[in-house]
């Protein structure tokens, strides 16, 4: 009896003591209004479980308590904000310059260290040390790649004529994956095996879905829980395979001379991390890190953008008339043609279409932020160190005080310039803005725009899915619950 009275009385102490040194964070909810949710389990048996990471979620909190809330997911607190004005705040601090730990080491885990990965001075050094693979004529030298990538899938998409609606998401993804290879470690990984045969693209995508698994639910990280689910058994052999493509790459362009010496050779990641290595700036895990996660980073984000811009201008089919008459003026006749940079300049309308596109369906809904110092918003509000603020992107995209009562509509005239003008500058951020911004967010526009002026100058395209019935899923990459269907027709 009295052993059981010392383990309750020593139960209580440390029940106390952990309560107590949460108490800021207790404090913050007081400042923050939000569900509780269940306790320790906060909201994540809805939005898991009954939801099934819907994005509803989070706008119906939003909805409820106003543009900035905060969500207990297990034991952690998340700021959660659609307010474009607190967007800027977090995204111009230096505080709040990290990716929350929960996103950067799932990230670390399976693609490896880089620029995705790294925090505070690391990151900003590494960043100006990786720009100069995104600048202008870089991009430029990419056109080749991205008309031939796009001339095949035309040419698989041709093949689906008359043959009723077909799911094309995988198709897309996989063009997207082979023009972010190419660009990222070179064309030689054409010749690849593993590369021809999608082995490749599959190991990407196994990764990906062990990255969101451990990012919405962190205690799968631990190494015990990993293993005895079979994930790590999972990572490892997906990891092990592009690693060894990577690997392969990297030896035979270490082994080989550089082609001069007065200037690096930039012209993709792979070369640019390779010249860092050489100049002892950056490790060898770094070198294949940047590759990796380069491209997880584009060729998900770019496919998912493209099959969404088809799929809504397949439902609103006089926005699509007047991206093909644009288009027709540009390229009088159907078929392979080569699309410059000059023509991409020119595609006017269907950039405000792609935008309004990325508005309403972000390919990445979520941006969160981990503040490095206890950090104040301008409405007074001080969150304490280590917590994670997130931007929801999705619902600032569809917030109604900005956007007006129709802020859920299609509508691409949202993006025509006197609209654009009168709107907060934080209220359309699909590449993220401020100090953390996407640094591929051209090379993004330039591909999608490119494979969206091909196809839609060849084909006409239906669909019987309804926008109404479309369904959001919480992702790294946005999802849909169900991909509709898309009918093909030959454009002359």
């Amino acid at each position: 009896m009295l052993t059981f009275g010392l383990l309750l009385t020593v139960g209580v102490f440390f029940w106390i003591y952990f309560l107590w040194s949460r108490r800021r964070l207790y404090m913050l909810h007081a400042k923050v209004p939000g569900p509780l949710g269940l306790p320790i389990l906060g909201i994540a048996a809805e939005y898991l479980i009954l939801n099934k990471r819907k994005m509803t979620t989070r706008t119906k909190y939003l909805d409820m308590y106003g543009s900035t809330v905060l969500l207990w997911v297990g034991p952690d607190p998340f700021v959660v904000t659609r307010d474009p004005k607190i967007a800027e705040e977090v995204l111009l601090s230096s505080e709040c310059i990290n990716r929350s730990s929960h996103a950067a080491d799932a990230i670390a885990r399976s693609a490896g260290d880089g620029l995705f990965t790294l925090k505070g001075p690391k990151w900003i050094e590494r960043r100006k040390q990786m720009n100069p693979t995104f600048k202008h004529n870089i991009l430029l030298s990419f056109l080749p790649i991205f008309n031939a990538e796009t001339k095949t899938l035309v040419s698989l998409l041709d093949t689906y004529v008359g043959h009723g609606e077909k799911e094309i998401l995988n198709d897309i993804v996989r063009w997207s994956f082979r023009i972010a290879t190419q660009t990222t470690v070179g064309t030689d990984i054409k010749h690849e095996e593993n590369f021809k045969n999608d082995t490749i693209l599959r190991s990407y995508q196994s990764l990906l879905q062990l990255m969101t698994m451990n990012v919405l639910m962190p205690f799968t990280q631990n190494k015990i829980i990993s293993t005895l689910c079979g994930y790590e058994d999972q990572r490892m052999r997906a990891a092990s395979n592009i690693q060894k493509m990577i690997t392969k790459i990297l030896d035979k362009k270490l082994n080989s001379k550089p082609e001069g010496t007065s200037q690096p050779e930039i012209n993709s990641v792979i070369n640019r991390a390779i010249e860092l290595f050489r100049n002892g700036q950056i490790p060898y895990e770094h070198v294949q890190g940047e590759c990796s996660s380069i491209v997880v980073a584009a060729f998900e984000t770019t496919g998912l953008t493209v099959c969404h811009t088809l799929t809504l201008l397949a439902m609103y089919p006089q926005y699509q008339d007047t991206v093909f008459e644009e288009l027709k003026d540009l390229f009088p006749t159907a078929g392979d043609f080569e699309v410059t940079y000059e023509d991409l300049q020119k595609m006017v309308y269907l950039e405000r279409v792609l935008n309004e596109t990325l508005r309403l369906i972000p390919s990445v809904p979520f941006a969160p932020r981990e503040t490095l110092q206890d950090f104040r918003l301008s409405n007074g509000v001080l969150i304490p160190k280590g917590v994670t603020i997130g931007i929801d992107i999705f619902n600032t995209h569809r917030n109604p005080e900005v956007w007006g009562p129709d802020a859920a509509k299609f509508n691409p005239d949202n993006f025509l310039p006197d609209n654009v003008r009168d709107r907060h500058p934080y209220a359309f951020l699909p590449f993220s803005k401020g100090k953390r911004n996407c640094i591929g967010w051209k090379y993004g526009l330039m591909s999608s725009k490119l494979a969206l002026a091909k196809i839609l100058r060849n084909f006409k395209i239906r669909t019987s899915f309804r926008y109404e019935d479309l369904v959001f899923v919480d992702n790294i990459g946005m999802k849909l619950a169900q991909s509709p269907g898309l009918d093909f027709q030959r454009r002359t």
